[in-house]
């Protein structure tokens, strides 16, 4: 009795009802579950970029900063020898390229998917990648510039106008040099500022536990190429002064044993 009256004219309109409805659910249900496989696509995929970057722009904050400080160095040797009117042998000075790895700068760049890169981190990461091009280009130049150092024969006579020539040759490009080698240590001196920079945004990211993780395992590498617990400390503390000193001598000791049974 009850399907019989269900199913008469009267009721078309109530079953046409529930069919749009069941068509409804099942596309929000299919949208739910194509929409939760994307969320969880996404989550990896921002984990694993931000992972990444977080271990690049570590090596360009600690590699900068090296640079930056040996490039003053250099710089202050170099115009000592210019101040009494000479140049020193620039020679030996070149860059083989590629130099540095950035390949992860470069692929959060491209990504089109804002829930991975958002502007604020994609901003930050291109004030980083132009400073990095740069330098590039500064060491280039170096390069270029060390090449067309001239080695004047000893037996040349000093007041013949070849060597003249070779020493007023040698002595410009040397000023060139030394004004290069001033770019690249202030290049670098930005790009440590940028990682530095960058990083905050990246930390945030991947939370304090997993940055620890990270940070514990750099410790780890650096640690195993230092001559001394004292110098390990002295780095850990610059780079990483949320590692206390104790815990940084922990991690010494662990890389040198580490690296001695893998010496054994």
């Amino acid at each position: 009795m009850f399907l019989r009256k269900l199913f008469n004219s009267e009721n078309k309109l109530t079953w046409v009802f529930i069919d749009l409805l069941i068509v409804i659910i099942g596309v929000y249900c299919a949208f739910l579950i194509q929409n939760y496989a994307e969320n969880q696509k996404n989550a990896k995929e921002r984990d694993r970029v931000v992972t990444a970057l977080k271990y690049e722009m570590e090596a360009f904050r600690f590699l900068m900063t090296e640079i930056s400080a040996g490039m003053k160095g250099e710089t202050q040797k170099m115009k000592a020898i210019l101040a009494e009117t000479n140049y020193s042998d620039f020679s030996n000075s070149r860059f083989i390229e590629p130099q540095y790895d950035y390949q992860t700068i470069e692929y959060a760049l491209n990504l089109q998917n804002s829930s991975i890169v958002d502007f604020e981190l994609y901003n930050a990461l291109q004030s980083l990648y132009v400073e990095i091009k740069k330098i590039e280009h500064a060491e280039r130049l170096l390069t270029e510039t060390s090449r067309r150092y001239h080695t004047l024969p000893s037996n040349l006579n000093k007041e013949s106008d070849a060597y003249k020539l070779g020493w007023t040759e040698n002595y410009d490009n040397f000023v060139r040099y030394i004004t290069l080698t001033e770019d690249r240590g202030s290049i670098s001196s930005r790009i440590a500022k940028a990682s530095t920079s960058s990083l905050s945004l990246v930390n945030k990211r991947l939370g304090p536990k997993k940055s620890k993780q990270i940070e514990t395992e750099l410790i780890l590498g650096y640690a195993k190429k230092v001559a001394s617990e004292e110098h390990a400390v002295l780095l850990g503390k610059k780079y990483f002064p949320s590692f206390s000193e104790k815990e940084i001598k922990q991690l010494y000791q662990q890389a040198t044993q580490s690296k001695s049974n893998t010496k054994e």
